[in-house]
């Protein structure tokens, strides 16, 4: 099962993984190499995680915790540009871009990345409604439902997930861009409970 209690010795072990990962690419890396970063030996790793796959999906969760956290942070404590649906959006990717693990999965193996996404894809999308619940307005997550803003949340990474692993012919380099692409392909693609009520 994976390993949910940081202790001292498994936080060591999720840093090195961390450096790991991004250093060498997820296929490559193997707990003894973690082992020897975080100066613990095999056995304590493999007390804590049953194997490598099992080790990628304890980063991965760590990582994404994390991420959505500051997504959610951020945008609770800023000024909209334009309405929190194009801002929540455009924030995801671009921190997605700085995820120090992701960014590795995208650039050396996205068929990897698409792997896990599909491993993880009901926890990033509970992390992601977790994250809208907090930046939407006093009293309107409970208005539209939680049906509403898990559609929404699973929108969100799926627009994210076509804009960060497929080309385009048009730049989406900056928050501009991303927002131009979420007015014109996001926002008419959000269900009709969340359509229907501005932001």
């Amino acid at each position: 099962m994976p390993v949910t209690r940081a202790d001292p010795a498994t936080t060591a072990i999720l840093d090195a993984a961390v450096v790991e990962f991004e250093q060498h690419g997820l296929r490559r890396v193997a707990p003894d190499d973690v082992a020897r970063r975080a100066r613990v030996s095999r056995t304590t790793i493999y007390r804590r995680f049953a194997g490598r796959d099992e080790l990628v999906g304890a980063v991965i969760d760590r990582e994404n915790t994390a991420l959505f956290a500051d997504i959610a942070e951020e945008l609770k404590n800023r000024r909209p540009q334009s309405n929190c649906y194009i801002e929540a959006f455009t924030l995801s990717i671009l921190r997605f871009r700085q995820h120090r693990v992701l960014t590795r999965m995208l650039a050396d193996e996205p068929g990897l990345t698409l792997e896990l996404a599909r491993q993880h894809w009901d926890a990033a999308v509970e992390r992601m409604a977790a994250a809208l619940r907090i930046i939407f307005p006093d009293g309107f997550a409970e208005r539209v439902g939680n049906q509403a803003v898990d559609e929404l949340a699973d929108t969100i990474l799926r627009y994210a997930a076509t804009v960060l692993l497929l080309p385009s012919r048009k730049p989406r380099t900056d928050a501009d861009d991303i927002r131009a692409f979420a007015t014109e392909h996001f926002l008419p693609s959000l269900p009709v409970a969340l359509r229907a009520v501005p932001v």
